[in-house]
């Protein structure tokens, strides 16, 4: 199936940071590949990290099918 620029392909959901708000102290992680091997990544990302905040999946340059997405990531504190 042909994709169009712009389009993503994903499942992933889009938690955009609140407006105004501080840098989030934590790691930045950029994920790329096949759009359902982003997926099942952030969502062990998940498992370990609380995601503040998880962009939306943007396709890769040129044929590829490959995207990428960008999550904000802290430690999860003990209790959640």
């Amino acid at each position: 199936m042909a994709r169009t620029h712009g389009e993503t392909g994903t499942g992933l959901e889009v938690k955009p940071a609140a407006a105004g708000s501080a840098p989030v102290s934590g790691l930045r992680i950029r994920l790329i590949g096949l759009p359902e091997e982003v997926l099942a990544g952030a969502e062990v990302l998940a498992e370990v990290f609380e995601l503040v905040e998880v962009s939306q999946a943007y396709p890769c340059r040129g044929a590829s099918r490959n995207v990428r997405a960008y999550v904000e990531a802290r430690f999860k504190t003990p209790g959640t």
